[in-house]
């Protein structure tokens, strides 16, 4: 069987960049329902709210960065915002589920959400304080142009924000640089080169020291994972790093990322608003993610479970033969074959032809092309005649109730994950299987165990908010081509001399 991991997690990947994208800091949101200001919120799961503002941002996401969004007042973006919202709603019962089971209080969970505390406290404190903002004044700009710079470019305005962006960038490279050698100003760092050497592997134990710092040790225990390289697959156990001077970096940054959390925490950055968003977004989403894996676990069928589903529904796991096509439609039966005797004469081409002579209401707008036709799907004579027809040769005709047809198969594609034996087969089986899980499970915490309540009349409203908004930029962009336009033709009256006789 498909290992676990690789195959199942695809599910929940999306919501869990929902939940990071869709979510974000709650509270804001809960205050302003329990003061009876709904805000732009559009629907409620538990406790839970989702607001419209929320909603588009997952469009501008990376998260659908490859997905063509339709425009603002649109039918299609009414369906792509409605399809959004289902998929937060699912991320936050997931989200609820995980808390009523107590998967928040699981040791896993706490000790991951601990290492990601230390380490944006350490993120956190080498940007705002080792580094913080680079100031770049204008004498700056100026000596940097008088060393640095070519004389016959002009001091521009353009030209003083690019070498200002390039002394802060030298400046931010000299202090990362030195960030270490700063951040162990007046500390002895002892590292100890027997434990943490490859032939100590054997002898070595967990409460060896590795390190000691500023009158703190470091046992091999608190780094010994980052010493290994774990398999990519989780199939193996990891193996550890046999490089002495990899081993050295790594506790090296570890001892760095240590005093800085430490001095993070004494710096009082647990309190900064960004910290406490960010620490938010994670504990939600990693919840989501640590649940549902949970989930996957439980749900994982025998070889014989998986077998049985693929036979039970093929229709959705196989995808049928296609062929790419490309077609003329004619009136009558003598004209199409004309029309084919003057292509396979080379006198027209396909693309000619259907211009010309194709009595399809859509020939001009598709040139001819049905895209994928699949096979079952064009009727007797025609699926017959296309599939059984080679690519760029011209077919028919063929009688149909459009009128007769010429035909061009342009590329092809056989028939996938016809046997069960093929692990890219069972592989589409297993995530076929899981999606039914998913669906199922989710329709149970939607209808016994969380209450869902969807405003659709704010959903309307921030909906045509948007097109009304989308409009008006539109209208003001035209305005502004056109005035363009008008400047430009009176330019040009004033810059070209009238022809005197």
């Amino acid at each position: 069987m498909p290992h676990f991991f690789s195959i199942y997690k695809f599910i929940f990947t999306l919501l869990i960049a929902l939940l990071l994208v869709a979510c974000g800091n709650d509270s804001a949101d809960k205050n302003a329902a329990q003061a009876n200001e709904p805000g732009d919120i559009v629907a409620r799961v538990g406790d839970e709210v989702i607001t419209f503002s929320r909603l588009s941002s997952v469009l501008n996401s990376s998260a659908m960065s490859r997905l063509s969004v339709p425009a603002p007042g649109t039918p299609e973006r009414r369906q792509v915002i409605l399809t959004l919202l289902d998929e937060v709603i699912s991320a936050n019962l997931v989200y609820l589920d995980a808390k009523k089971k107590g998967s928040d209080e699981l040791l896993s969970y706490t000790e991951n959400i601990k290492r990601f505390e230390d380490r944006l406290l350490a993120s956190m404190y080498a940007t705002n304080v080792m580094i913080g903002d680079i100031p770049v004044g204008e004498v700056d700009v100026i000596h940097y142009y008088n060393m640095e710079t070519n004389k016959d470019v002009e001091l521009t305005d353009e030209v003083k924000l690019a070498i200002e962006t390039r002394i802060r960038q030298q400046k931010l490279e000299t202090l990362q640089s030195t960030l270490r050698e700063r951040l162990r100003e007046n500390m002895e760092v002892v590292i100890n080169e027997k434990v943490l050497s490859p032939a100590y592997d054997d002898k070595r134990t967990d409460e060896d020291t590795v390190a000691t710092y500023d009158k703190q040790s470091v046992s091999w225990r608190q780094v010994k994972e980052l010493m290994q390289v774990p398999d990519q697959h989780s199939t193996l156990p990891a193996t550890s790093i046999d490089s002495y001077e990899t081993r050295l970096d790594r506790l090296e940054q570890y001892i760095d990322n240590t005093i800085m959390t430490q001095k993070g925490r004494e710096f009082g950055l647990e309190k900064d608003p960004v910290y406490l968003d960010r620490m938010a977004e994670y504990r939600k989403a990693y919840l989501v993610n640590q649940h549902s894996n949970t989930l996957m676990q439980s749900w994982n069928p025998t070889p014989e479970e998986l077998k049985n589903f693929y036979v039970s529904n093929m229709e959705k796991i196989v995808i049928p033969a296609a062929r790419k096509v490309q077609r003329i439609v004619l009136k009558t039966k003598e004209e199409a074959e004309s029309i084919k005797a003057k292509i396979d004469a080379g006198e027209i081409t396909m693309s000619q032809a259907v211009q010309q002579h194709s009595i399809d209401p859509d020939a001009e707008r598709t040139q001819g092309d049905m895209s994928w036709v699949k096979q079952g799907a064009g009727g007797e004579g025609l699926d017959q005649l296309i599939f059984n027809l080679e690519p760029e040769v011209v077919g028919g005709p063929v009688e149909s109730p459009a009128g007769w047809q010429l035909v061009k198969v342009l590329d092809v594609r056989d028939v996938q994950f016809e046997s069960y034996d093929d692990v890219l087969t069972q592989n589409r089986t297993l995530m076929s299987y899981m999606q039914g899980k998913f669906i199922d499970y989710i329709a149970d915490l939607r209808k016994n165990h969380f209450k869902v309540v969807i405003y659709d009349d704010e959903l309307n409203r921030q909906l045509q908010k948007e097109a009304d908004e989308f409009a008006q930029l539109n209208n003001k962009a035209e305005h502004k081509a056109e005035v363009t336009e008008q400047h430009d033709e009176k330019s040009h009256q004033w810059m070209v001399k009238p022809v005197t006789e």
